[in-house]
C-alpha cells in the first residue's frame, strides 16, 4: 500500500509524551537510577501536549497579537460582552505564537530528521515482550486496551499511547494510567503542542523534548527496549536515513554479519545500580558505550523534530480574539470572565499555551483504576534530571549554557507538585490529571471550586486554591470557555504510519 509522506516548512523551537515515571537513561556504567513514588500529587487540568514547527506545506507561523481595538468586542451596556479591561487581559491568550527555538536538538527544525522521527515514532518493532496482554489474565476480552498477548515482541510504539486527536492515550481502559508492556504510573500526555513547554512530562522530569524517548524506551512499564536495541533498529530499517542527517553515520560494526559485530551486542542497558552485576553495556569499551549514546541521542532528536510539527492553531478563542465576535457564545464569554476574575485561572493559566511552566500541588487524590498510592510529583522528578547524561548540560545537549537547569534543587516544596498543563484542545483530551483522575471538564472545575485536596505532607497548597464559591451556571459557562480552545486537527499526513 502506498505511503504518504509530509513535507513541511522548517520552523524555529514531551513522545512519545508519555507521562510515566521514568527510569534515567544514563550514558555510564552503573547509571539509569529509577524515580520513586510519593504520596497525593497534583496536577492540574488540561491535558499536556509537545510540538510545534509547521505542518505539510505550510509555516509554523504564530501570527502577529491583536493590538488597538482589533479582536474580540466590547459592549458596556451587555454583560455578556468583555469589558475593554478583559478585552486587552484576553489578548494575551492569543495567537500562538511560533515554535519556541531548541538550542539544545541542532536537529530540531530539520526537515529531513522530522521524517526520520515520523518512521521511529511508528515503528513498534524493538520494543519488548509484553507483561500485560489483551486477556490480562481474565481471557481474551481485550477489555484492557492491551496490545496483544502476554510474551509478545514488538507491539508497542510511540503512536501506541498517543493516537488520539490530541496525541494522548484515547486506548487504555480505564483510562488512569496507560498500558504499553505493562501500566504505568501516570497517564500518557498529549503530543500536539507539547513543544511550547519549557519542562517536558508531568512533573518536568525532562528539560528537552529530545530527551524524553529515551526513558521511554529504556522503561520496562513501556516499551521495554534498550539503547543498543535502538542503535540496531536505526541501522538496520534507516541507516540512510540517518547518514543522511546525523554528521557521523552509523558504524559499519552494526550490521550482524560484520566480522566485529562482537562490539555491539544485540541488547543492553546500563545497569540500574552499581551493586548490580554487570551487563552486555558494562562490558562494552568506553568509546564503544559512546558511539551508541550518540546513536541513542540522535534517536531523540529526530523523533523531537516530527513532534514539534504537531500543532494546533486556529481555536474558536483565537477567532474571537482576531476580530470575529460571533466565534464564541455568550456563555463562553461569561466564562473568560469567570477565568481572568472570580475562579482565578489565569493566576497559571496564563499566555497563549494557558500555562506558566511552573509547578504546582493542588491535592489531586491518588485514586483510580492502578494509579500509585503515592505519587510525589516534581519532588521525585528533579533528581533524576539533574543527575541524566542526557540532560541539556550533559554532553549530548547542543547547546549547554541555556541556564535551564541553574538553580534547580529537590526541595520539599516540591512535593506532590506538577507542572501546570495548557488548556488547549482539552475536549479531545479526556481524562484529567496526570493519572486521570477525572473524566470530564466539569468534574475538573468543581474540584478546583472546592479548594483542590490534600497535598502531601510538607507540600505547599498555592494561595489561588481555595474555595471559589462559583454557582453552578458560572461553572457551566467556564466550561464553556475551556471548550473554545480547541483548535484545527493536525496535518493528517503526520498520522501515517511511514515505518519500514
Amino acid at each position: 500500500m502506498r505511503q504518504t509522506v509530509w513535507t513541511a516548512v522548517a520552523t524555529a523551537t514531551v513522545w512519545c509524551a508519555c507521562g510515566q515515571m521514568m527510569t534515567t537513561p544514563d550514558a555510564g556504567g552503573t547509571g539509569g537510577g529509577s524515580t520513586a513514588g510519593g504520596t497525593s500529587g497534583g496536577g492540574s487540568a488540561g491535558g499536556g501536549s509537545t510540538a510545534g514547527g509547521s505542518t505539510a506545506g505550510g509555516s509554523s507561523g504564530g501570527g502577529s497579537s491583536a493590538g488597538g481595538s482589533a479582536g474580540g468586542s466590547v459592549d458596556a451596556g451587555n454583560p455578556d460582552e468583555l469589558t475593554p479591561a478583559e478585552l486587552t487581559q484576553a489578548r494575551t491568550f492569543s495567537p500562538l505564537p511560533a515554535v519556541p527555538a531548541d538550542t539544545t536538538n541542532a536537529f530540531a527544525d530539520n526537515l529531513a530528521a522530522a521524517v526520520l522521527g515520523q518512521r521511529l515514532y511508528f515503528d513498534s518493532s524493538y520494543s519488548g515482550a509484553l507483561a500485560i496482554g489483551l486477556d490480562a489474565g481474565t481471557g481474551l476480552d481485550g477489555g484492557n486496551g492491551g496490545l496483544g498477548a502476554v510474551g509478545e515482541r514488538g507491539k508497542v510504539a510511540c503512536v501506541s499511547c498517543h493516537a488520539s486527536p490530541s496525541g494522548d492515550d484515547d486506548r487504555t481502559s480505564p483510562n488512569h494510567v496507560s498500558l504499553g508492556t505493562d501500566y504505568g504510573t501516570r497517564n500518557a500526555l498529549p503530543v500536539v503542542n507539547s513543544s511550547f513547554y519549557k519542562w517536558t512530562n508531568w512533573a518536568g522530569r525532562f528539560d528537552s523534548q529530545w530527551s524524553l524517548p529515551l526513558a521511554v524506551a529504556e522503561n520496562a512499564r513501556i516499551m521495554k527496549s534498550t539503547r543498543l536495541e535502538v542503535a540496531h533498529l536505526l541501522f538496520d530499517k534507516y541507516r540512510a536515513d540517518y547518514d543522511a542527517i546525523f554528521p557521523v553515520p552509523l558504524d559499519a560494526a552494526l550490521a550482524s554479519t560484520a566480522p566485529d559485530a562482537a562490539r555491539f551486542p544485540a541488547s543492553g542497558k546500563p545497569k540500574a545500580a552499581a551493586t548490580d552485576p554487570d551487563g552486555p553495556w558494562e562490558l562494552m569499551t568506553a568509546p564503544d558505550r559512546a558511539i551508541v549514546n550518540r546513536i541513542f541521542a540522535n534517536y531523540g532528536k529526530a523523533l523531537a523534530a516530527y513532534m514539534r510539527k504537531h500543532v494546533s492553531r486556529n481555536a474558536a478563542f483565537d477567532k474571537f480574539i482576531a476580530g470575529d465576535s460571533t466565534a464564541i457564545s455568550a456563555s463562553a464569554k461569561r466564562g473568560f470572565k469567570v477565568f481572568v476574575g472570580k475562579g482565578q485561572c489565569a493566576s497559571c493559566h496564563r499566555g497563549p499555551n494557558f500555562a506558566d511552566d511552573a509547578f504546582h500541588a493542588i491535592g489531586v487524590p491518588q485514586r483510580g483504576d492502578r494509579v500509585p498510592a503515592t505519587d510525589l510529583g516534581r519532588f521525585t522528578d528533579v533528581a533524576p534530571l539533574l543527575t541524566s547524561a542526557f540532560n541539556t548540560n550533559g554532553d549530548f545537549s547542543d547547546d549547554k549554557l541555556t541556564g535551564k537547569l541553574t538553580g534547580e534543587s529537590q526541595q520539599a516544596s516540591q512535593l506532590g507538585a506538577f507542572r501546570t498543563k495548557s488548556l488547549r484542545n482539552l475536549s479531545t483530551s479526556a481524562p484529567y490529571m496526570h493519572s486521570g483522575q477525572f473524566a470530564t471538564l466539569e468534574a475538573v472545575v468543581a474540584f478546583y471550586n472546592a479548594g483542590g485536596g490534600q497535598v502531601p505532607d510538607g507540600g505547599t497548597l498555592p494561595a489561588e486554591i481555595r474555595p471559589l464559591a462559583l454557582t453552578a451556571q458560572e461553572q457551566t459557562d467556564l466550561v464553556a470557555f475551556l471548550k473554545t480552545l480547541d483548535g484545527d486537527p493536525i496535518d493528517p499526513a503526520l498520522t501515517v504510519n511511514t515505518s519500514r
